[in-house]
């Protein structure tokens, strides 16, 4: 061995001699520094871990997957009247979201309905709703008190002539097979109850029946339908998992051992679907990414020690989160779990920030190396990151969106508990044995960083560049934001498919939804009255009205009936068409019919469908009962005038759930926009306080032109943005902003380079498989995420101020082989 050899691996052994004493007395001082802060962080933990097993214990707090809950609140809502009509249609529709519509067809679809409706009385929680077709003359003889309060708006019309009546007699009397005509025609000779009832009911039960059975006609084919109710919340997870699988089993059933067709809808089928998505996409996304990044720890740094403290790490900061959420809302949405996800993209941006300054802190040899390593090097770095981070989620908890909300709080919580860990815990588990980076991959990063310094040097003309393109693609082509509600759906094809033909079936398609709200039942029916009246004298021919009206009128308008029988009476208008009946009779005394006493008869039923009583809670100042009812059109649209005199009326709103949750996604994406605006401005003060306005405008040019860079490339892609798009893009500002300020901090440095370049690769792998997700919404998030890594990447190392020169790095490389002979020495 020659002398030269021998001196070097004498300095070699020499080196490390040196880092050995050198760290016995650092790790020493760290201690001793660290105990205050461990004791204090332990205490906190306990209490947040407590608190943790208390509300995921005990809580009041329960998983949901109702898409509609996540919509923005109405803004108009404040004052009581609004507020009260949002209620109703709530109401309203929690009540058909516990309705399943099933269509049995084919040769033995008879036996295959009794067959069904012989096994759902064996499922608890779910019965036959198919209304029994009432007994007309049970109808009849239930009406005859009221007798001489009802009459159509045709018969009304007769009463001002004699000869119309007796018209009307002689033609009701040549209809034989009219059971109304013949039921009635004793106790109500004068035939207003039979042209009622027969009015009424042919109005509502537009359905033929058949043994007991609504049946409908299509194409030359029976349908056998059956309506089902589900005694269950129509969002409740575990129950409607339940329930869809007995259901679709019973079909599946009913299809191979009768050989017929089933089709079947309802919010019970898409909830079961959507939340078993997402479940899986929950685990199956978190799996990926957590295996997917806690490799590339083991491959970096070669050593169990890392993955298990970034295993902690994470474990920590989703306690955190999980915590915050629950405790702070009342429901959880599994949208806010798949996408706090991307809670472990950052979390291990600051778990490599550690690991790297470790390694620099526990393995630099006696070289020219003057990076000072330990987690003091970047705690300045890493609180000024989580700052930032923070306000910009910050600025979403206020949100009408509960989704925004509840991601912005577990984000901030989860990665405080992160923050705390890295700073407070992990020195402490470094103590115990050493963290390095595999020497292999210091050579990696230095001739990346190589890469960085001479592209840091065209930086001017790279932004020039890029900005004029980004603002000429924007002149050129137009942004299109697309707030279709399906953006939120992850319903299979096939569900989707039932629904469209299932209303296809029972004529709904283009239907329409009127609600109205009252504070009594009679006021009630009055104002559904109102709204007739409007929607007979305003709308063109071809609209087709559903309502109760035609079965209940209201109180004042039965007296206004008995008033016109009575004055038609005496002017003797009935007298020729009695005496063709040989019958002579007279009007009654005014009887009312309430809501009450119709629910006590035959038809309680049709009640039931149309009006709702709910409790009403403003401020939470009032508990009283309310009513709400709706009234169904069809046929054509409404007209541009009727629907602004509907939206002019307190107590009337259309309920077009589509366009509402369109309509609110829209407004707050431009809230959300100037959201942005104001972020950017806190962002651009923070960097020019810290940095200088120099430095800090080019970090802020850094972070627009990675921002709207990833958004043009998703239009590009998918063709349109959404408000996903825009959420994606404050992670995007979340993670720039951290790179930005290292950086800055600390210059093109190779541990630096190292963190964010691992930093980088693990975001892409957390944020990429979004982008497989079968939700629109994730996906497009995914993918702009994706985009906005790659740019931010490339961009932010453009901003730093200090640039360590080609030959600093080429000693850096030796360095990196000396350490490799050092731990051979060793």
């Amino acid at each position: 061995m020659s002398n030269s050899n021998l001196s070097n691996n004498s300095n070699i052994r020499h080196c490390a001699n040196n880092n050995r004493n050198s760290n016995r007395i650092n790790n020493s001082k760290h201690s001793v520094h660290n105990k205050v802060g461990l004791k204090c962080y332990l205490l906190q933990l306990a209490v947040v871990l407590l608190l943790a097993g208390y509300q995921l214990g005990w809580g009041q707090w329960q998983i949901e997957t109702n898409i509609l809950s996540l919509l923005p609140t109405d803004s108009q809502a404040q004052a009581s009247q609004k507020y009260n009509i949002q209620q109703a249609k709530a109401a309203l529709f929690q009540q058909a979201n516990q309705r399943v519509l099933v269509a049995i067809s084919g040769e033995q679809a008879i036996p295959a309905y009794r067959q069904l409706a012989k096994e759902i009385t064996s499922f608890d929680g779910i019965e036959n709703e198919a209304m029994a077709v009432p007994d007309i003359n049970e109808v009849i003889a239930f009406y005859q008190p009221y007798r001489d309060s009802v009459i159509t708006d045709d018969y009304q019309t007769l009463l001002t002539d004699p000869q119309a009546i007796n018209n009307f007699v002689l033609g009701k009397l040549t209809q034989v097979s009219d059971p109304f005509v013949s039921g009635s025609l004793a106790i109500a000779p004068r035939l207003n109850l039979a042209d009622f009832l027969a009015t009424g009911l042919t109005q509502l039960q537009s359905f033929a029946t058949e043994q007991g059975i609504i049946v409908v006609n299509q194409n030359g084919s029976k349908h056998y339908i059956m309506p089902i109710k589900v005694d269950v919340d129509g969002f409740s997870v575990k129950q409607t998992q339940v329930f869809s699988q007995q259901l679709q089993a019973e079909f599946q059933r009913l299809e191979s051992k009768f050989d017929v067709d089933v089709l079947y809808s309802g919010v019970l089928f898409h909830t079961a679907e959507s939340s078993q998505q997402a479940e899986y996409e929950m685990s199956t996304f978190g799996v990926i990414s957590l295996l997917a990044v806690l490799l590339m720890i083991l491959m970096v740094f070669r050593s169990a020690k890392p993955v298990n403290l970034a295993l902690l790490v994470l474990t920590i900061s989703v306690v955190y989160g999980l915590t915050a959420v629950v405790t702070l809302f009342n429901q959880l949405h599994l949208l806010t779990l798949v996408f706090a996800v991307t809670l472990i993209g950052i979390v291990i941006d600051y778990c490599f920030h550690a690991f790297v300054s470790f390694s620099v802190s526990n393995n630099s040899s006696c070289s020219n190396n003057n990076s000072k390593g330990g987690i003091k090097s970047i705690r300045t770095a890493l609180c000024l990151g989580f700052i930032t981070t923070a306000l910009g989620y910050a600025a979403l908890i206020m949100s009408p969106l509960s989704l925004l909300s509840q991601v912005a709080v577990f984000m901030i919580f989860g990665l405080f508990g992160a923050l705390l860990t890295v700073l407070l815990l992990l020195p402490y588990f470094n103590l115990s044995g050493n963290i390095s980076v595999t020497p292999s991959v210091w050579i990696l990063t230095d001739k990346l960083n190589i890469w960085l310094t001479r592209l840091h040097q065209q930086r001017r003309l790279v932004f020039v560049v890029l900005s004029l393109g980004l603002v000429s693609v924007i002149v050129i082509d137009d942004i299109n934001f697309n707030d279709d509600i399906r953006l939120l759906n992850s319903s299979p094809a096939f569900l989707i498919d039932n629904e469209i033909k299932m209303a296809k079936l029972m004529g709904y398609q283009h239907s329409q939804r009127i609600v109205i709200s009252a504070d009594d039942s009679e006021t009630l029916l009055q104002r559904q009255e109102v709204l007739l009246a409007r929607l007979q004298h305003s709308q063109p021919q071809g609209l087709t009205v559903k309502s109760i009206a035609s079965l209940l009128p209201s109180v004042a308008k039965q007296q206004a009936n008995n008033h016109l029988l009575k004055d038609a009476e005496q002017r003797q208008v009935f007298q020729q068409g009695l005496a063709i009946l040989g019958l002579t009779d007279t009007v009654d005394e005014f009887k009312p019919l309430t809501l009450a006493a119709f629910n006590s008869g035959p038809l309680q039923a049709l009640s039931a469908v149309y009006i709702y009583q709910y409790k009403y809670q403003y401020q939470t100042h009032d508990d009283s009962d309310k009513y709400a009812l709706w009234v169904e059109t069809s046929g054509v649209a409404l007209n541009s005038d009727l629907q602004q005199w509907i939206a002019a009326q307190p107590d009337m709103s259309i309920d077009n759930k589509p366009a509402e949750v369109s309509a609110a996604l829209s407004h707050y994406r431009q809230a959300l926009s100037l959201l942005f605006a104001g972020a950017i401005l806190v962002v651009t003060m923070v960097l020019c306080l810290r940095f200088g306005l120099a430095q800090g405008l080019l970090g802020l040019l850094s972070i627009v032109l990675s921002a709207g860079g990833a958004l043009l490339l998703t239009q590009l892609t998918l063709g349109h943005l959404n408000i996903f798009n825009l959420l994606a893009v404050l992670l995007i500002l979340a993670l720039a902003i951290d790179y930005v300020i290292f950086y800055q901090e600390h210059g093109l440095q190779r541990n630096t380079v190292l963190a964010i370049t691992l930093s980088a690769i693990s975001s892409a792998l957390v944020f990429g498989v979004l982008a497989l997700s079968v939700t629109p919404a994730v996906e497009s998030f995914g993918l702009t995420v994706m985009f906005g890594i790659l740019l931010v990447f490339i961009l932010a190392p453009l901003s730093a101020k200090k640039v360590v020169s080609e030959q600093q790095l080429f000693n850096d490389t030796e360095n990196t082989c000396n350490d490799k002979n050092v731990e051979v020495v060793k």
